[in-house]
């Protein structure tokens, strides 16, 4: 990719803050038509959201160069997800009623693992094990249904009701809708120990950033995102891997990144298409303990001017990116001093 192109999303990527605009709407009990008081509307991985009021009405803040769904949520309905939203239209939301069961896999006969060590299982590989981790609660564990199928070697997990999860290093309380979690494990024979070889989970959150913004905490919002994927895609979008300590490695060898991987323009002037051509190596401040390695299913994904990238099920990461587990995520609208 030319060096212009780059310095053209890079520009584009600094005005991209003039797009704050308001999104308005209703939210309705579909079976009756009558307003829902206190639901939840938010951007899917931000801080971005609000709660609806006594005739269902709501009001919120979004950023057109923000590429994510808009998330509605209300206990004991089914969750809606909006992604044709604009603020020239009011929006009408109806939520159903959720009277389905749980999972046939989830009402049979009791697994080999006490609850006890399936929970422990749950958050060493949903929240992690770093220092940030660590810090995390889950308030509401009870609504964790969880179950080991000693035939697939797996573990699977899903939510009665939104986790609620506070992360007291990085003072953020987390609502995540847990919509899949899957740990397959390998072991020898039928003999312990497992070995857990894949972890997959996938959900909506909204962040809230919890007490005064104090440097210490600021400064450790920082240290996640140095080297993490978001700092990746947003030094990806604006050319500058190396400047922000990245080393591209392909067939053993130091790269240039636009060598491997190119970026075009869309019909959206804030969301961009990216190609990756090789299955890349990197790595983040000369630290091997910091290398990831990095690779597409498909031809192209996006990213928007924030660094969110999509679909994200398309884009595989290994080493320290697929390491990264929920205590130590950053909101898709951190700023940074980029």
């Amino acid at each position: 990719m030319k060096k212009s192109k780059l310095t053209y999303i890079a520009l584009l990527f600094c005005i991209s803050n003039l797009f704050s605009q308001e999104i308005t709407g209703v939210v309705l009990n579909k079976k009756n038509n009558l307003p829902l008081e206190g639901a939840t509307i938010y951007f899917d991985n931000t801080t971005k959201g609000t709660i609806s009021n006594s005739k269902g009405f709501f009001s919120l803040d979004f950023d057109r160069s923000l590429n994510t769904p808009l998330i509605v949520s209300f206990l004991g309905y089914k969750k809606k997800t909006v992604t044709n939203y604009n603020s020239n239209t009011p929006l009408k939301i109806y939520l159903e009623e959720d009277v389905s069961a749980l999972s046939e896999v989830f009402l049979s006969s009791e697994d080999e693992w006490s609850r006890a060590y399936k929970l422990n299982q749950f958050k060493t590989h949903f929240l992690g094990v770093s220092e940030n981790a660590k810090s995390c609660k889950i308030l509401n564990e009870d609504a964790l249904v969880l179950k080991f199928i000693k035939s697939e070697k797996q573990l699977v997990a899903i939510a009665k009701k939104p986790l609620i999860i506070v992360n007291n290093n990085l003072k953020y309380q987390i609502n995540y809708e847990l919509k899949d979690f899957e740990v397959k494990y390998t072991s020898d024979g039928d003999a312990e120990p497992y070995i857990a070889t894949s972890v997959y989970y996938a959900g909506t959150s909204y962040y809230k950033s919890e007490g005064d913004d104090k440097q210490r905490i600021l400064k450790r919002r920082g240290k996640v995102y140095k080297g993490s994927v978001l700092h990746f895609m947003r030094a990806l979008l604006k050319g500058k891997l190396k400047d922000q300590g990245y080393r591209i490695i392909y067939d053993k060898r130091d790269v240039p990144p636009e060598n491997f991987i190119s970026i075009y323009a869309t019909d959206n002037p804030l969301i961009y298409k990216v190609r990756l051509f090789k299955p890349l190596i990197v790595v983040y401040d000369n630290n091997v303990s910091r290398q990831s390695s990095i690779k597409t299913l498909g031809t192209y994904f996006y990213i928007d001017s924030y660094g969110n990238h999509s679909p994200v099920n398309e884009v595989i990461f290994t080493g320290h990116f697929g390491n990264q587990r929920m205590g130590d995520t950053l909101p898709l609208d951190y700023e940074s001093n980029f």
